[in-house]
């Protein structure tokens, strides 16, 4: 405020609209609206109270009255059918909206969908770690459209660094260009998976397409199971089918790799951003201090006055080598990145989407940001290294020897 003491007020937006599926008009339904993140930063998403819950009349009809202007997701909302006690409802995406300041915007929702269920599964090794009862609250996954790479919405090129450049980005990319409307649908048709106390699952709304259901499950704060991705195809409804759910089979949560001090560091080959390759082996005899993060991700960059600190306490050292390995989709942001913060140790690509990338799955990194140090002997000194200790920490190490 001191240095912009000018606060510009716009007028809220109003939503008017019908809510229809399967050509019926939903009477009494519960609905809600979603600020839309990618365009808007996070304090700001976080401060906005607006009114975002309200239900159908007898005819489909529905108003949000005071709707900010800003892109927003209307969704459905739907009795939590799983095992969890933790929700009540939940959200289902129905469509997104642009919101210009003191617009009435008309809205007709009509959807398709229908109900699918399955079951999930735990394989042999997963017996006694965990049961199926607890799967509802530690299962993170989703229905997402099979072929679809949603990634993350980061691809906004790196010179438009202000909310409103990348408000216009992403309204121009949306709206203007297959891949964009592509993506924009697929987000929509998201659905939630929930889990029943026998391993089977519910899914709500789900509309015709090409589907895929993934996920992971987290144990005690860490990612142990992956879970081996079902494909399957919702088809058009006919007749009065739509109240029949659409059994598509059984998919199995397998145990992922979990590295532990001592375990020998997974061999490696990639490519540095300058183009030179990089082969974890060839720096046998070295300490390698190794990082998986990504520009994006807010605990990543809160560590990079960590990494920054040992970096420059042994940059003389010739037997410390670091090296961050980025899941950016958005090849120049980090690059930006490391200019603008003087990032000096060696960077390189992976592509971390769906947990598929070789290197990450082979040191079981599913969430970032993931940092290990390595001995001379290629085996794990310290796993999980996080915060102002790794400089005290690498620095014992390297002490004692």
């Amino acid at each position: 405020m001191t240095n912009r003491p000018i606060l510009v007020v716009q007028p809220w937006g109003r939503i008017e609209g019908v809510r229809i599926d399967h050509d019926i008009p939903l009477s009494n339904q519960r609905l809600s609206l979603d600020i839309i993140g990618r365009c808007v930063d996070l304090p700001i998403r976080s401060s906005i109270d607006m009114e975002n819950q309200t239900s159908t009349d007898s005819d489909g009809r529905f108003v949000f009255e005071h709707v900010p202007p800003v892109e927003v997701r209307l969704q459905d909302q739907q009795k939590w059918l799983g095992n969890s006690t933790n929700h009540a409802v939940v959200d289902c995406g129905l469509q997104e909206i642009d919101m210009e300041p003191g617009e009435t915007k008309q809205v007709i929702s009509r959807t398709s969908g229908r109900t699918v269920v399955g079951r999930i599964e735990l394989d042999n090794q997963m017996s006694g770690i965990i049961d199926l009862k607890s799967l509802d609250g530690s299962f993170i996954g989703a229905l997402t459209i099979d072929g679809v790479n949603l990634g993350r919405t980061t691809f906004v090129p790196a010179a438009l660094d202000t909310a409103d450049q990348r408000a216009k980005w992403y309204r121009d990319w949306d709206n203007n260009t297959e891949a964009g409307r592509q993506h924009k649908l697929a987000l929509e048709k998201i659905r939630p998976v929930m889990i029943r106390a026998d391993g089977s699952f519910v899914s709500p709304m789900v509309e015709p397409g090409n589907y895929v259901l993934n996920g992971r499950l987290r144990y005690n704060g860490r990612f142990i199971a992956l879970l081996n991705e079902l494909h399957f195809v919702v088809p058009p409804s006919i007749s009065n089918n739509f109240n029949t759910a659409i059994d598509v089979g059984t998919a199995t949560l397998n145990p992922v790799i979990i590295l532990s001090k001592g375990d020998t560091a997974p061999d490696f080959t990639t490519t540095a951003v300058d183009g030179h390759l990089i082969k974890l082996s060839d720096f046998r005899g070295n300490y390698v201090l190794l990082d998986f993060w990504a520009t994006w991700c807010g605990p990543c960059v809160a560590e990079i006055p960590n990494l920054k600190a040992t970096y420059d306490a042994f940059s003389a050292d010739k037997r410390l080598i670091m090296i961050s390995l980025s899941v950016d989709i958005d090849h120049a942001a980090l690059l930006k990145f490391v200019k603008t913060h003087n990032i000096a140790w060696t960077q390189a690509f992976i592509d971390l989407n769906g947990g598929k990338d070789k290197i990450a799955e082979s040191y079981g990194v599913y969430g970032i940001p993931s940092i290990f140090f390595i001995g001379p002997d290629g085996k794990l000194l310290l796993t999980n290294l996080r915060g102002p200790k790794m400089l005290s920490e690498v620095k014992s190490i390297l002490s004692q020897k």
